[in-house]
């Protein structure tokens, strides 16, 4: 029997290779979890050519939580209404549903689901529909 002698560096990537595996196997449970609808794949997601603002409204566009449409829980007011559509207001709607929206959604993006959008969808033009709607602020 002979020992090999290898160094600990060489096994980084297979205990990250690991690690990635247990924790994507672990988020495929979790499939009632908005973020899951979204992102079903774990991964790295690189925003670093994006300015801090713009990234922390992508991110709250992608887990569906922003001031918009979430801060009448803190206000313990009821949930707010599209003002055009008198339904739920919500990320999903603003995005993909709202016909108020439409003609501007087209020149960004024509898609059914949020996954799709946020994997194919640039950065740049989910900003540019939102800044452009109008609610870059208020997010």
């Amino acid at each position: 029997m002979s020992a090999v002698k290898c160094p600990a560096t060489d096994l980084y990537s297979d205990v990250a290779n690991h690690c990635q595996r247990l924790w994507q196997a672990e988020w495929e449970g979790c499939v009632s979890n908005k973020l899951h609808s979204v992102k079903p794949h774990l991964g790295y997601s690189d925003l670093s050519s994006l300015s801090r603002q713009d990234a922390v409204v992508l991110w709250r566009l992608r887990i569906g939580h922003t001031r918009l449409t979430y801060s009448y829980m803190s206000n313990r007011q009821n949930q707010p209404e599209c003002s055009h559509c008198a339904c739920a207001l919500t990320v999903a709607h603003v995005l993909l549903e709202c016909n108020h929206y439409n003609v501007l959604r087209q020149r960004y993006f024509n898609l059914s689901s949020l996954h799709e959008l946020f994997d194919t969808v640039n950065a740049q033009d989910i900003l540019g529909f939102i800044r452009d709607i109008g609610l870059y602020r208020l997010l």
